[in-house]
């Protein structure tokens, strides 16, 4: 039986490890907010539409009006602030490393995923999308749905790029080999 004693296990100090705060974000395309207004306004839209329905059709409703109506519209104001608020506060990164994206308005989150924990990579366009020629990425990683990231709001083109780039590194992670051949 050996007995080997090259184990070590040091402290790591904090001070030197890289800050992921002072990396510059990459924001969404400033048409993807158009985007995000067509989408609430069509859900509003709908929403009222069914609403009004209510009102104008079930007499029951109707004295309730006078509150329901300032309440609707109040909702609608609220969704279109927070939703603005949200869309200035997004960003994204692509390192050497990992992919890092950053969302959040009342709970900041920043997701950073190492390169070798990507299983596969998505590239989606809606159907105001293609309009706009925006896109987005979705990067899945092995260990479910929390490492997921969702970078919606990407010139097609860059995030065409990105994703062929993110398959250029997975390839080179999996077959070392490949690199030294080209």
């Amino acid at each position: 039986m050996s007995s080997d004693t090259s184990f070590t296990n040091e402290t790591v100090d904090l001070d030197h490890l890289p800050k992921y705060e002072e990396i510059l974000l990459k924001q969404p395309h400033p048409d993807y907010w158009k985007i995000i207004c067509i989408n609430l306004s069509v859900f509003f839209g709908l929403m009222g539409i069914g609403l009004g329905s209510i009102l104008f059709f079930v007499d029951e409703v109707r004295p309730n009006a006078i509150w329901i109506v300032p309440l609707y519209f109040t909702v609608v104001i609220i969704f279109f602030l927070l939703f603005r608020l949200s869309f200035k506060k997004r960003g994204y990164a692509v390192r050497t490393h990992d992919v890092i994206y950053k969302s959040g308005i009342i709970a900041e989150s920043t997701t950073i995923v190492p390169l070798n924990r990507i299983q596969h990579i998505e590239l989606n366009e809606g159907i105001f999308s293609r309009i706009y020629k925006l896109g987005s990425l979705q990067v899945f990683t092995a260990g479910g749905q929390s490492g997921h990231i969702h970078i919606s709001g990407i010139a097609i083109e860059e995030a065409k790029s990105i994703r062929d780039l993110l398959l250029k590194k997975l390839d080179l992670l999996e077959n070392p080999a490949t690199e030294t051949e080209a």
